[in-house]
């Protein structure tokens, strides 16, 4: 996969879940799979399923949802249908909104099948959304009200919110897009989910960096600066730093200042 490319030169595939709660460790089930597959804008292929959890509907999640008991009796179980969403997805870029959880899910099926999780370029648009808008909510209803979305159906049904995460998906595109953000492989450095994918590129950059810093070396950088615009200077790198799972650049300013950037921002490096 030629992660230099247009990301919309790629199949897109927008899917979400329902689940019988929040919590898939904690014995939390899918009950519907919804996906669209896009290309050039356009829906060439769709996947939808009801998923019988094993497990009667906790009240509060049938709440949100409106999936019941009876709408799940004869519906089939996940690992009859893993096969064939795993196809569905094969080859694609997989997006969500809030990818981590449904992704999460899926992987955690999978792994109780003993297969291996997806693999996949992975783009989480809530993530999108917070680094591109200010908003005072990030839920899907609020991205929705901010873009004056048309849902076909109700939110919180896999099919319906996997169509608004499409959208939703493709206006936060147009706006990133004057910023000159166009290539998967800066999408996975900014939006990416921390999958194997995502930990070889920054891996790469880790490597540069240390090899700068060691050896006194001065940094190309193309990044992402906090105005949100594509950027491109000479660097003097001083030290790495790391917050939880986050890695942060110390670097010389042109003005002599020491600034701090999100490993994550930083889309090309090499040595000068």
């Amino acid at each position: 996969m030629d992660l230099k490319k247009s990301i919309e030169d790629f199949n897109l595939v927008f899917f979400d879940l329902e689940t019988t709660g929040l919590d898939a460790l904690g014995g939390d089930s899918i009950c519907e799979i919804g996906a669209l597959k896009v290309k050039g804008r356009e829906t060439i292929d769709k996947f939808h399923s009801l998923v019988n959890p094993k497990k009667p509907m906790p009240e509060v999640a049938f709440r949100i949802h409106r999936i019941c008991d009876e709408d799940l009796k004869d519906a089939p179980y996940f690992e009859d249908i893993a096969d064939k969403f795993v196809d569905f997805l094969n080859g694609s870029i997989i997006l969500a909104y809030n990818i981590d959880f449904d992704l999460g899910f899926i992987n955690y099926r999978l792994k109780q099948m003993n297969r291996q999780p997806l693999e996949l370029p992975a783009i989480d648009i809530l993530c999108m959304a917070r680094k591109t808008l200010r908003l005072p909510r990030y839920n899907l209803s609020e991205i929705v009200s901010y873009f004056n979305i048309e849902c076909p159906g109700k939110l919180h049904r896999a099919m319906d919110d996997a169509y608004v995460a499409s959208k939703a998906f493709f206006k936060l595109r147009d706006i990133l897009r004057e910023s000159s953000l166009d290539n998967l492989e800066d999408f996975i450095s900014l939006y990416g989910l921390s999958n194997e994918i995502f930990r070889t590129k920054e891996e790469m950059k880790l490597h540069l960096i240390k090899k700068a810093i060691e050896e006194k070396l001065p940094l190309k950088a193309r990044y992402l600066s906090y105005q949100n615009m594509i950027e491109s200077n000479n660097i003097k790198p001083l030290n790495l730093s790391q917050e939880n799972k986050s890695f942060f650049l110390w670097y010389e300013s042109k003005q002599g200042k020491n600034v701090r950037i999100s490993l994550n921002h930083i889309l090309d490096l090499e040595i000068v």
